[in-house]
């Protein structure tokens, strides 16, 4: 008996099926996971060190030491040993000290010819790192530096103040302001204690443009313009703390109290919380985690591409409590 193979009818049942058995199912197919994002985050927090001092008024590092002062003494604190030392008293003659107090008032710090240079709206005093003595090198009798804003930069200070619409620099030969250029005013309701940013070589402001609201301002390459950026509505930041991560400007903290006619608190505003602003893409965030306690008036401080906050201002029990702390702080960019 012959047996017969009919290929073609194989072929065809093969391929017999329904159009549903060969429809995929949509829902099978795996989901690519999203692009991760790199989130901003106050990874740690944490008091490292007791200061002999509260209510710092201004600071600086030089040569590996940060100089801090108060209203009578200036101190010195070893990084490396974690130590604090006194090493001026500020005796002084005058009716006013060496600096202001960052309440409103705020003071330009920087280093020139290897001497601590401190300008406020009264005065321009150095300090002399090998003498450790104060001279007062000029005393202003106007008021064209009422809290005011600068920088050095290439042998040339810039500074002003928010509140009239003048841009100087200074002459340190003669001990002179002299006009620089002018600028359309913005409304100022305050300022962080440290509020000028050098990003890649571009200098940058913040200054609340509400009580709620901190704007960001970018300065022409020849220091004579500055361009409004972007704003953004925040807790209250006023006599906040500000750094630079990468090309971001960190920002936050902040508050104030309220007393009454027997020096009683009645009522106050301080904020935990840490935003930042991003230079590449001119856009505002909140960073993840908030610091240990609300807190205003810390003067920040980098060094080594480490962060830390010196002093301030908090609330416990109702009552004020000038804190006598170095703070250190870690932040990092984490995938999430």
């Amino acid at each position: 008996m012959k047996i017969k193979i009919i290929l073609p009818l194989i072929f065809l049942a093969l391929f017999s099926c329904s159009d549903d058995e060969n429809t995929i199912d949509e829902n099978s197919i795996p989901t690519p996971d999203p692009t991760p994002t790199n989130i901003l985050t106050l990874v740690d927090s944490k008091s490292i060190s007791t200061t002999p001092f509260t209510l710092p008024k201004e600071t600086i590092v030089f040569e590996d030491n940060l100089y801090a002062i108060d209203d009578f003494k200036t101190y010195k604190y070893n990084f490396e040993l974690n130590i604090w030392e006194t090493i001026n008293e500020n005796n002084t003659d005058l009716d006013f000290e060496v600096a202001d107090s960052p309440y409103f008032d705020y003071n330009v710090s920087f280093i020139k010819d290897d001497k601590w240079y401190i300008m406020h709206r009264r005065a321009l005093w150095t300090f002399n790192f090998t003498t450790l003595v104060w001279t007062l090198e000029k005393q202003f009798f106007h008021n064209k530096l009422t809290a005011p804003i600068g920088f050095y930069e290439n042998n040339t200070l810039y500074v002003f103040s928010d509140i009239f619409n003048t841009i100087y620099t200074y002459d340190f030969e003669n001990n002179l302001l002299v006009d620089h250029s002018t600028f359309e005013q913005r409304p100022n309701y305050g300022q962080l204690t440290k509020s000028i940013f050098k990003i890649k070589g571009e200098y940058y402001f913040t200054k609340l443009s509400d009580y709620n609201k901190i704007s960001v301002y970018k300065f022409s390459s020849d220091f004579k313009t500055f361009e409004y950026l972007n704003e953004y509505k925040t807790d209250y930041v006023a006599q906040g703390s500000g750094f630079i991560f990468n090309d971001k400007i960190i920002f936050g903290l902040g508050g104030e109290i309220s007393v009454d006619q027997n020096n009683n608190i009645s009522g106050y505003q301080l904020n935990n919380k840490f935003y930042y602003y991003d230079t590449q893409t001119n856009e505002f965030n909140t960073i993840a985690n908030d610091f240990y306690e609300g807190r205003y008036l810390a003067l920040p401080i980098e060094y080594n591409n480490e962060f830390y906050l010196l002093g301030g201002i908090n609330v416990s029990n109702n009552q004020q409590k000038n804190k006598a702390t170095l703070d250190k702080l870690a932040f990092k960019l984490i995938k999430q």
